[in-house]
């Protein structure tokens, strides 16, 4: 198993005090597929290739039909969903590697496997805190959605009267709970692993070199003669923080990254960092255009 860490924006103050800096960063978890371990797992694999045949077949239908809407509107959800959600729940505990335990059920971490946490030194120290601190947050928000969207689904059943369509508030309720429970099951899974030690980071020089070859140039800070808005003057605590905010990383290093890590040519890696770039952009208030201007200098600058 390794831990791919990708960070999308600079590191910010932490707004609750932590030591811990704050910092967009999208974490990809690889699973070697294990032969053994998913014969043990025919179930769960059944039911997860089963729900995503018949979504590809909704997926399918002639447009202006229902399903094709439904398909179309369930896609658009998956996108908003956060990304950090959707990279938890891409981790299947069953199919990762297990902690040593002796037979008073004390840990050995003599014994314990180690997972490499692959990062780009030159973008900050170890990723292990903020990883530590995610999961920590992580944890008890999907446990609480779990249990949420579990109690909510009962309420759905009136529309089962409905003959023309499935009940389609129910089949949403239960996936949310479903994802959720996913991804606080692998939180809980690697919050175990980073306890024991077991979670070790592994700086990498050709992760800088991407990041250094496909950063996008950040929008360029207000010049100091430029006129000034009404109002109090910044402090000086506030006065640095003016830099526009950006983010680190270009969609156009998704191929150089793909071949770079040896990810297999089958994985949903490329729409993952696509998603997450996207969600970082929203979240830091980019203008559309302002992160465009930005992926078409990259892009000039890579065919010159």
């Amino acid at each position: 198993m390794r831990i791919i860490v990708l960070p999308l924006a600079p590191a910010t103050a932490s707004a609750s005090g932590s030591a811990v800096r704050e910092q967009l960063t999208y974490y990809h978890f690889v699973i070697p597929p294990d032969s053994s371990k998913q014969k043990r797992n025919t179930l769960g694999k059944w039911v997860t290739t089963k729900s995503a045949d018949l979504w590809a077949g909704l997926g399918k239908a002639p447009e202006g039909t229902w399903k094709r809407r439904v398909f179309l509107y369930g896609e658009r959800l998956i996108d908003r969903l956060e990304f950090e959600e959707l990279a938890l729940k891409s981790v299947d505990p069953s199919l990762g590697p297990t902690l040593r335990f002796s037979d008073s059920g004390k840990p050995r971490p003599e014994d314990h496997p180690k997972i490499p946490l692959i990062y780009p030194p030159s973008l900050g120290t170890s990723p292990l805190p903020h990883l530590r601190s995610l999961l920590e947050r992580r944890t008890p928000r999907h446990r609480k959605g779990f249990i949420t969207w579990l109690a909510i689904s009962p309420f759905t059943a009136p529309f089962m009267l409905v003959p023309i369509i499935p009940n389609l508030p129910f089949f949403f309720c239960a996936w949310r709970s479903w994802s959720h429970y996913r991804a606080y099951k692998a939180s809980s899974y690697l919050e175990r692993f980073v306890e024991q030690g077991a979670i070790v980071p592994e700086p990498s020089a050709e992760l800088d070199k991407i990041y250094a070859e496909y950063a996008p140039r950040p929008p360029p800070s207000p010049s100091p003669s430029a006129p000034k808005p009404d109002g109090p003057p910044l402090s000086p605590n506030t006065a640095h923080t003016s830099t526009p905010a950006h983010l680190l990383l270009s969609r156009h290093a998704i191929p150089a990254l793909t071949r770079a890590l040896q990810l297999p040519p089958d994985t949903s890696f490329a729409a993952d960092v696509l998603r997450a770039l996207e969600q970082a952009r929203i979240r830091l208030g980019i203008p559309e255009e302002v992160e465009e201007a930005a992926e078409e200098a990259v892009s000039a600058e890579k065919t010159r």
